[in-house]
């Protein structure tokens, strides 16, 4: 093995996931074995056309790709960035006028969330994870009119990505869901590209019982640099 990067791990451990031999991978992707080799141990960076090679034939969805190319590729050293939101990171949170939070991915760690999202979704904020909320609170079936379609989604993103993730941190959250009667119809469930590629979500208010449709928006801030996602849901007419 060569200095494996985070995306070498990934790929290899997708290709694992699909149930494919190496060689199976380079005839669907149209490469050399011994290129997938290189790639899987780190010795080779793949380019963009190996990458969209590697990708398709692994079924990643679009959805995800930027997301595993930010986490997974060594990057420029752009100084030290906080593990958790500052004082200026939670003021820029809390002036936004729609639900919005900062999110790890792809563990789906909460990391602040503004009072509109904590009213939207009761229980889910700082220090909570995603995912044990979705099966675990009785609140989310409450917010979500589709909750089979959202929880299908989160651990869609969560199994797709959780290569890029700490195992151990990994395990601790599947241990903690599979409690839920609902955890293994969801984890089997198929998931079709439109699905994840989709844009809106239907929630109720706690409040008033009425049904709210939100746009989704996910941002990785860029300046300054930040190892969370700012997850926006902004209302729509």
């Amino acid at each position: 093995m060569g200095d494996s990067t985070a995306l070498s791990v990934y790929l290899r451990e997708r290709r694992m996931a699909a149930g494919l031999a190496r060689s199976e991978l380079a005839m669907r992707a149209q490469m050399a074995p011994l290129l997938i080799s290189q790639i899987e141990s780190g010795t080779l960076v793949p380019n963009t056309a190996m990458l969209q090679r590697l990708f398709d034939s692994l079924e990643v969805p679009l959805w995800y790709r930027k997301h595993i190319l930010v986490l997974g590729l060594p990057t420029v050293d752009s100084g030290p960035v906080p593990a958790t939101p500052t004082a200026e990171d939670l003021t820029d949170l809390a002036s936004l006028n729609h639900p919005a939070c900062y999110l790890r991915f792809p563990t789906l760690d909460m990391l602040a969330a503004n009072s509109d999202y904590q009213r939207l979704f009761p229980g889910l904020g700082a220090g909570v994870n995603m995912l044990e909320w979705m099966f675990l609170n009785p609140a989310a079936k409450k917010a979500y009119l589709d909750w089979t379609t959202e929880a299908q989604l989160m651990v869609h993103a969560f199994r797709m990505l959780a290569p890029l993730a700490s195992s151990q941190r990994v395990t601790a959250i599947t241990d903690a869901c599979s409690v839920s009667p609902d955890w293994d119809p969801v984890w089997a469930a198929e998931i079709s590209a439109q699905d994840v590629s989709r844009r809106h979500l239907r929630v109720r208010e706690r409040s008033t019982g009425l049904e709210r449709r939100l746009l989704l928006r996910i941002y990785d801030p860029a300046f300054p640099t930040r190892p969370w996602w700012q997850y926006r849901l902004i209302p729509t007419r």
